[in-house]
């Protein structure tokens, strides 16, 4: 009896018939995954305020629908966002000031067709108003006399206000930035103060966060 080349080739013969094997099933596709890379330091600086940033490195390319809420601490979501093909972008002034933003995915990432090809990951962000510092310093002698000032962004009044909390004056020793003392402003918005110093050195002011507007630095000035 002759039997037919390697049971012609996988198949199965019975009573004369070839009957082909069932083919291996495909495994499952493996969906990718989407983050969301929004900036934790979100600075509110105008009325209408839109960042834009690329969407986050696991996004697949043919992702071209996606959407993010943007819920605050307490209350209901603020809006909507998303990413598409060419990046994302969330619009700061409707983020709560001063508190954090808990980016929520809605569903999944889809493609041109409607179909799944990414999992949403969560994001959190900060957003606070923003802060401008200033620095003046002029030399007589060996007296310095440094005038610093600060300003932040209002949402309310869409203006920059004087601010009138304490400031911390810096000095640069050997390429380090050291306190030198805390000045308030006045009523001028304004603060003074003189030192006594043979050496020429850089300074700059310092403005802490608060609850609503966030740090900052001034440009150096060196006497």
């Amino acid at each position: 009896m002759r039997y037919l080349p390697v049971l012609a080739a996988a198949g199965l013969v019975v009573s004369g018939l070839l009957v082909q094997q069932p083919a291996q099933a495909a495994p499952d596709q493996v969906t990718a995954t989407c983050s969301f890379p929004v900036p934790p330091k979100l600075v509110l600086s105008g009325g209408y305020q839109e960042v834009e940033f690329p969407a986050g490195p696991g996004c697949p390319k043919t992702m071209v629908s996606s959407t993010w809420d943007a819920v605050p601490d307490v209350g209901r979501a603020k809006y909507g966002t998303g990413c598409a093909r060419l990046g994302c972008s969330v619009t700061v002034n409707l983020t709560p000031l001063g508190g954090t933003t808990h980016w929520t995915p809605v569903g999944y990432g889809m493609d041109i067709n409607g179909r799944k090809v990414a999992d949403l990951l969560p994001a959190t962000s900060v957003t606070k108003a923003a802060s401008v510092a200033r620095l003046a310093g002029t030399r007589q002698g060996t007296k310095v006399t440094l005038t610093a000032s600060a300003t932040y962004y209002s949402p309310s009044r869409n203006s920059y206000l004087r601010a009138h909390g304490r400031i911390l004056l810096q000095y640069n020793d050997a390429g380090r930035w050291k306190s030198l003392v805390y000045v308030t402003p006045a009523s001028s918005g304004t603060a003074t103060y003189t030192i006594t110093t043979n050496r020429s050195r850089s300074y700059r002011v310092y403005v802490p966060s608060t609850q609503s507007v966030w740090y900052t630095y001034s440009p150096a000035v060196t006497r």
